[in-house]
């Protein structure tokens, strides 16, 4: 007789399917891991230029049970050239059209210096804290610091999501982006580039490798771009300068 094959529920990344309305439009379906919803939200409509603080917001408010986030702006939201109701795969980049203004952002300008051993040591402690990934594996980790703290860390199914619901939490804590780091242990793609441009975030970390198109932008935007972190010898792909000897 053939045995009967049992399903093990352990060790299994929760992934679910959340929607994100904006003033009653349905604006996006995110496949995410569903905690931090709120801060997933303004991560997202932040990093696609729908708003520009989290103050922009007169409501918003997150419902796990039901899978929905409600978001209502203050401030009038330009819908046009905008794709509505897009799923976000969990598994890839952002998969949306970002506003030809987020494009064409400017260079970030910033005089924050780095060193690299700083960094590796922030990136060992942002590995230590990340329990999900250590109890279910398969997790993807974010986090924004200034070297010497690390200021939020979020976890998610979703390498882009974890990097949403960091920057939602920064600006939560009207965090400086523009003295910070931007950690990812998911590669480093257009997408990720587009974020840290937005919020004024002069380096992009990750303990995986970018994409030569994200190296492009990065080299465009003013971004130092830090590869394989967690390696002996960590690639620094641009703006050299920034790195403290």
């Amino acid at each position: 007789m053939k045995e009967t094959m049992v399903l093990q529920k352990i060790n299994i990344c929760e992934e679910e399917p959340v929607q994100l309305l904006l003033n009653g439009k349905n604006l996006v379906t995110f496949m995410c891991t569903p905690s931090e919803l709120k801060e997933l939200a303004i991560g997202h409509l932040f990093s696609r230029g729908l708003i520009n603080s989290a103050k922009d917001l007169s409501s918003l408010g997150a419902c796990k049970d039901m899978k929905m986030i409600f978001a209502i702006s203050s401030v009038e939201v330009d819908f046009s050239g905008i794709e509505l109701s897009t799923v976000l795969s969990s598994g890839c980049g952002s998969g949306v059209k970002f506003n030809e203004s987020i494009a064409k952002l400017p260079k970030v300008e910033s005089d924050f210096h780095i060193s690299i051993e700083g960094v590796k040591k922030i990136a060992i402690e942002m590995f230590s804290k990340a329990n999900m990934y250590k109890k279910y594996g398969g997790m993807h980790c974010a986090a924004l610091s200034d070297e010497s703290e690390i200021f939020a860390l979020c976890e998610d199914v979703g390498r882009h999501n974890a990097v949403d619901k960091v920057i939602g939490k920064g600006m939560l804590k009207e965090v400086n982006f523009s003295n910070t780091m931007l950690m990812t242990t998911g590669r480093i793609s257009t997408d990720m580039i587009l974020k840290a441009a937005n919020v004024k975030c002069p380096f992009v970390v990750s303990r995986s490798i970018p994409t030569t198109s994200a190296l492009e932008l990065a080299n465009n935007l003013g971004i130092t771009v830090i590869g394989r972190i967690n390696s002996s010898n960590p690639i620094v792909y641009m703006y050299e300068e920034r790195i403290a000897i």
